[in-house]
């Protein structure tokens, strides 16, 4: 499969409701959603293509917002999907119950970034130290 049969697929499901896809090369795609259907679209990553690895899920400040990329591979194709949550609202549902192994990759991102994953199975610190204190992020501008 190429990048490019993959975005056709996520397109041909979810018509209307892509904020974008595109391909930057035969191995490499890119799949914006809203916040809201980020859960929805990884549970279709993970069902639509086995065997599907989850890589790590990175995030950064775009300065508007806390942009978070979840990098999947699917048949050598990397997948990207990535949801922009806007600072005022610093919450996005977690993928844990589609995607059990982006457990630690969520904890980090709350810890790092201070986007907090609703319905996380385990909110704890991961990266940061028990009395690191509350509202300071490292890496937000």
């Amino acid at each position: 499969m190429t990048a490019s049969e993959l975005v056709e697929q996520v397109q041909q499901q979810y018509p209307g409701e892509l904020i974008a896809a595109r391909t930057s090369s035969e191995v490499d795609a890119w799949i914006d959603v809203a916040p809201a259907d980020v859960r929805q679209m990884a549970g279709f990553i993970m069902d639509a293509w086995p065997p599907v690895h989850l890589s790590t899920i990175t995030g950064y400040d775009n300065g508007r917002a806390i942009e978070i990329i979840y990098h999947f591979v699917a048949d050598g194709v990397a997948l990207n999907l990535r949801a922009a949550v806007p600072k005022d609202v610093d919450r996005i549902d977690t993928i844990t119950p589609v995607v059990p192994a982006a457990v630690l990759y969520e904890r980090e991102i709350m810890d790092l970034l201070g986007v907090t994953m609703v319905g996380h199975p385990d909110p704890r610190r991961l990266s940061l130290p028990e009395d690191w204190p509350e509202g300071d992020y490292p890496l937000r501008r």
